[in-house]
């Protein structure tokens, strides 16, 4: 089998790991990596056994395929110049800084039937993947992804940096688009928001409220899901998923439209879990870390012709929606100036 050939464009933080993960796939063939930086260049290639460039435009017709990791106001810039050639490309989330651009790197790949992936990571979480399997029809989301300041993606918020992860997770599991949308931001550091809140209402009913901050003293990467017949919690960290179902004593007890006895009531008090709400608790282990399996499902869809599982589309219409959490904040913008004594 030929090795397919790939490059990684940026490689800091996040983009080294991608370039370690791709020296070591089989059947690929990491041809070079690309930084402004020239000595971080070189660091990494020398890991990875391949060759250091400062500028990417050499590697535009050396490779089958580009993984795109620098930071988010130059996404358009660098995969563009892979889209126009026919080049693949996996560009790390936000696909870009705006919606025009986002919509542009669509079009792009669609008309020289190029792969356009995003790097939703989150979508290869093996809790999340586990509960995808279940016929999930929500109503109710609650979103948490909290974590100390890193002092990385400071050219974007965290609604670009952090709620946008959540926001693709909730419009795979809301199926449907989003009607109204509510959100307040604040700026703590200084410059793009640090903290952020929104609220938003799907046309299917389902309801979600996403909280994010890159300022807190403890992480948390949680999301908690409601149904009409029970409840879930993914801890992302952990890798854990959590599933709480009414038992069948209490679903003939909502059958009957009776409103329970004294006796009844005290059961529950005494019971509630375990006898009438049953949880259950899986690990999800994966053959794979997620950053690992998001690289094969994109080497796989370059090989094979297929869908990858988060396309360019389903990058540009969470943008889309982060687009509008960010214009609600600039409309509910608060100063914290005090009203003027009387």
């Amino acid at each position: 089998m030929t090795p397919l050939r790939l490059c990684v464009v940026g490689v800091g933080h996040l983009g080294k790991e991608h370039a370690r993960i791709l020296s070591g796939l089989t059947g690929v063939e990491l041809v070079g990596v690309a930084d402004v930086s020239f000595a971080q260049a070189e660091a990494v290639a020398l890991r990875c056994g391949t060759r250091a460039y400062g500028d990417f435009r050499p590697l535009l017709d050396q490779v089958d395929a580009a993984v795109v990791v620098v930071p988010t106001v130059y996404h358009h810039k660098v995969a563009s110049e892979f889209l126009r050639r026919g080049v693949p490309v996996l560009v790390e989330k936000p696909l870009a800084p705006d919606l025009a651009q986002a919509e542009d790197l669509v079009d792009l790949a669609r008309r020289a039937n190029a792969i356009l992936q995003v790097g939703h990571i989150e979508r290869f979480n093996p809790a999340f993947e586990e509960l995808q399997r279940r016929p999930v029809r929500a109503k109710f989301v609650a979103c948490e992804r909290l974590g100390p300041f890193s002092g990385r993606s400071t050219d974007i918020g965290a609604v670009l940096d952090l709620m946008i992860h959540d926001l693709d997770l909730v419009l795979t599991l809301a199926k449907s688009p989003a009607r109204t949308v509510e959100a307040l931001g604040l700026s703590v550091l200084g410059g793009h928001e640090d903290v952020a809140e929104a609220w938003i209402t799907f046309e299917s009913g389902c309801v979600a409220h996403l909280s994010v901050s890159r300022v807190s003293a403890a992480a948390s990467r949680r999301m908690r899901v409601w149904e009409s017949d029970g409840f879930a919690e993914v801890d992302f960290a952990r890798r854990h998923l959590s599933l709480t179902r009414p038992s069948d004593e209490l679903r003939r007890q909502h059958a009957g439209g009776r409103p329970a006895d004294a006796a009844t009531l005290a059961l529950m008090k005494a019971e509630l879990h375990g006898r009438y709400l049953q949880t259950q608790e899986r690990e999800c282990p994966s053959p794979g870390d997620p950053l690992t399996r998001e690289l094969e499902d994109f080497v796989g869809a370059v090989r094979g012709g297929g869908r990858p599982r988060v396309t360019g589309e389903a990058g540009r219409d969470a943008l889309a929606l982060a687009s509008r959490v960010l214009e609600s904040i600039r409309r509910h913008r608060w100063e914290g100036r005090a009203a003027a004594a009387a």
